[in-house]
């Protein structure tokens, strides 16, 4: 459990430094490139991320995925804090971000956490550096929720309502990682 809960907040570090960056980031396709970073870093170190694992069906136990989240939490928040830290023009910005991320109702929420769910699932099944960027990029460019990433806005935009919102993140990313999981099952065995 030790080196699940070490190996989490690595990958959820990973996330936060690619929040930071794509907020900081001048052109949103640049921000959105540059964020592919965190997702190839997790697969090629092979670290735990919360959305790259629910899809597989059965492979992490639900202990290990509620461990995993909430270390990926842990960890995502990190970066961004310290960034705030130092970076007064930061913490405008990422203020920003959060009142608009948040600003969607909870069906949106839901919604978009489903297909940023279909791209982790697709990025982290085909593991080609290509694929993971595109992901990405069409994940962040079309506004999908990924509940990881939006868990450091929450901090700056702090509601029971907001807390809600995530949880509807985090179903939706599982139900679109999993349902895609279920559509190309005969393929994910063989």
């Amino acid at each position: 459990m030790a080196e699940l809960v070490r190996k989490s907040i690595l990958s959820g570090i990973m996330v936060g430094i690619g929040t930071v960056i794509n907020t900081l980031a001048p052109e949103r396709c640049v921000g959105a490139l540059l964020f592919s970073f965190a997702l190839l870093t997790i697969i090629h170190l092979q670290l735990p991320l919360y959305t790259g694992r629910i899809g597989f069906v059965g492979q992490t136990s639900a202990c290990g995925l509620a461990a995993m989240l909430g270390c990926n939490f842990v960890g995502a928040a990190l970066p961004p804090v310290l960034v705030a830290v130092v970076r007064g023009e930061f913490r405008e910005a990422f203020l920003d971000a959060a009142q608009g991320k948040f600003g969607k109702g909870f069906l949106a929420m839901f919604v978009l956490g489903i297909l940023c769910g279909v791209m982790m699932f697709v990025a982290v099944y085909a593991k080609k550096d290509v694929i993971v960027v595109f992901c990405i990029m069409i994940f962040i460019l079309s506004g999908f929720e990924h509940c990881v990433a939006d868990f450091p806005y929450l901090l700056y935009v702090f509601s029971m309502e907001n807390v809600g919102k995530l949880l509807c993140v985090v179903a939706g990313n599982s139900a679109g990682s999993i349902g895609i999981y279920y559509l190309v099952k005969n393929k994910v065995e063989t």
